[in-house]
Order: structure tokens, then C-alpha cells, then sequence
């Protein structure tokens, strides 16, 4: 393969498998920079101008080739993901819509040649940008797997990272916790914040004697959107990550017990305990599947900063810190005309 000329392969697979894999560095391969603005100056639209009652979408048939074949289809199928690709070739309705959502997109992209709009100065400038994207893009991703370690990461190194991190792999304590919730900020005057603790502390009483449900509670008084619609329930919820205010309360409480109204920095609760699942630990078996994932994305993070770094010897960029304080100077200066000359 042609890109395998370049002098970035000069990284060494000894120098992969050395690599470390304790600190977790997650970046996307495929996240695209920001496009950058043309600040230096004002880009004339060039698009004609067009009558109310004229086709905007209008086509010139003659130059644009809206035609949709099996070769474009199967080029397109060819660059999604194998997951993707299976579900859409499995789905009649979906391969559908697939089809005919490209064909829509062809018909927009002929409309857009037909109003001349690539004419533009900063659309074209966009265009180029994304296609430079989209080769930087590819040409990481090859040269990325083509240096990744056949088999990596081995079941050595899964059990060297299990070994070293197990207190990672547990799952927290956590309970089943109910609550009724009435909110209070500091908004709110004094006269209704009293008001709102009288309304919880009668709550709390009734269902203390049994007189309303937990259920019946939640849905007519509580303020606690995603919960009132499941009877108050908040489900299995880690014991550490409890409001400081509910957390004692909660575990000295007898599982299916209610208590009074406790208050917290967003208002006042009633809450009732469920069963409290202890802590447990996570087994190798389990885990690998989380430390095989984490060391390839730990590993290609790290190609991808080495294959940068290496790229900017062999094709170096004229760049020094005067010149890169002088541009923002400029275009700093030029915004502020800009903006100046609008008022």
C-alpha cells in the first residue's frame, strides 16, 4: 500500500507492545476539528439571486448526474461499519430508506451545483477543508491498524491490567430508594417554604399510618418528574452517590421502612428503602471484555498522538510563537473593525 512509504512507519511494533496501559486516554479517531471562520475579510455570496416563484431546485440535467446505481450503493455500504451494514442488508424497510435518503441526497447536492453555490469563496474553502479531514482521517485509521500488534492486546496483558487495577473492577454498594420530592430554592419566600413543610411533614404522617401509599404519595405530590411516574421509585442507586442529606438516613432505615421529611440543598424528601445490594467484586471472566476494549482505545490513542508527532519531523510546518501571537493580533484588530463598521 502507497502510504506505507511514508516515514511515519518508521515507528516500531517493539515500541507499541512497550507502550503503557494504565492511564486511560480516550480521543475519538474520527472526531473532526472545528471549522475555522474566515475572519481576514467578508466573503462575497456569489449564488444568484432568485425570484420568489422561480425553482430554487432547479436542474441542469445536461451537467448533473443524478442517477442512482448498484456501484454507488455498494461503494456506500462498503465504507459503514460491519454492524451497520449487516442490520441495513438484513432489513428490507431499512435498506429502503437507506436507497432512497441517498437519492435525496443526490437531488440536493445537483440543486446546489445548479444555484452555483460550491462558486463561493468560503463554501469551497469548507468543501477542501472537509476532504483534507477525511484523508488525515483515513490515513490514521490504516496506518493506526496496520501497527497495532496481531492479537493485541494478548490474555497476559488482560490479566497484567486486571492484576493492577482490581479495585476498579467492583461494583459499589447500592440500594432501591423510593422518595417524594418537594422542591425548594432560595427563590421561594419564607412563608411558602413553610408552607411546602407543613404539606411534607402531613405526607410523611400518612404514610407512616398506612393511610396512602407510597405510590399514591409520589404521583400527587411529588415534584420529582422522572420518578412520580414509577410511584416514586429511583432505582438501584449507588450508596456513595447519595445526597449527603439522605445517605445516613436511608441506611439506618429498615428496608421498606418511610422516613420523616429530610431536607437537602434542592428541597425536602421522603424517602423509603429498598434492598441494599452489597458490594462485589468483579471477576476476570467478566471484566475482559471492558479491558480488552479499554487497552486497544488506550493504544490507538497513543499510535495516533506518535504518528502526528512523527509526521511533523518528516513534513514539518513553518511555525513559531511570534508568528501565531501576530495572526491572533490581526485577526483580534480585524474582528473588532468588523464589528465596529456594523454598528
Amino acid at each position: 500500500m502507497k502510504y506505507l512509504k511514508y516515514a511515519v512507519l518508521l515507528l516500531s511494533l517493539s515500541a507499541i507492545v512497550s507502550l503503557p496501559v494504565n492511564a486511560v486516554s480516550i480521543r475519538s479517531l474520527l472526531g473532526l476539528d472545528d471549522e475555522e471562520e474566515n475572519t481576514e475579510q467578508e466573503v462575497e455570496t456569489k449564488a444568484p439571486a432568485k425570484a420568489a416563484n422561480e425553482n430554487w431546485a432547479k436542474v441542469n440535467k445536461t451537467s448533473e448526474n443524478t442517477n442512482i446505481d448498484l456501484a454507488l450503493i455498494r461503494m456506500l455500504i462498503a465504507n459503514i461499519g460491519p454492524a451497520q451494514r449487516n442490520a441495513l442488508l438484513a432489513d428490507e424497510a431499512a435498506f429502503k430508506q437507506f436507497v432512497k435518503q441517498e437519492g435525496a441526497n443526490l437531488s440536493v447536492h445537483a440543486a446546489a451545483h445548479a444555484n452555483k453555490i460550491g462558486e463561493n469563496k468560503n463554501t469551497a474553502f469548507l468543501m477542501q477543508r472537509g476532504a483534507d479531514n477525511i484523508l488525515r482521517e483515513v490515513y490514521l485509521n490504516k496506518l493506526i491498524e496496520a501497527k497495532l500488534p496481531k492479537g493485541f492486546p494478548s490474555d497476559e496483558q488482560v490479566k497484567e491490567y486486571f492484576d493492577k487495577n482490581k479495585d476498579s473492577f467492583v461494583i459499589a454498594e447500592r440500594m432501591h430508594v423510593w422518595q417524594v420530592f418537594f422542591p425548594v430554592n432560595e427563590s421561594i419566600d419564607k412563608n411558602k417554604v413553610a408552607e411546602i413543610k407543613k404539606t411534607a411533614e402531613v405526607v410523611a404522617q400518612q404514610l407512616k399510618k398506612g393511610s396512602i401509599s407510597f405510590s399514591a404519595a409520589a404521583n400527587k405530590y411529588s415534584r420529582h418528574a422522572p420518578s412520580n411516574v414509577n410511584g416514586g421509585y429511583m432505582g438501584l442507586i449507588n450508596s456513595a452517590d447519595l445526597k449527603p442529606g439522605l445517605k445516613k438516613e436511608l441506611i439506618e432505615l429498615d428496608e421498606g421502612k418511610v422516613s420523616g421529611v429530610l431536607t437537602t440543598d434542592t428541597g425536602m424528601h421522603i424517602v423509603k428503602r429498598g434492598t441494599i445490594v452489597p458490594e462485589r467484586k468483579i471477576t476476570l471472566e467478566e471484566s475482559e471484555p471492558r479491558i480488552k476494549e479499554l487497552l486497544l482505545k488506550q493504544v490507538r490513542a497513543q499510535l495516533r498522538t506518535a504518528i502526528f508527532e512523527q509526521a511533523g519531523k518528516t513534513y514539518p510546518v513553518d511555525l513559531t510563537e511570534a508568528k501565531i501571537e501576530e495572526w491572533r493580533l490581526r485577526l483580534k484588530t480585524n474582528l473588532a473593525g468588523s464589528a465596529a463598521n456594523k454598528k
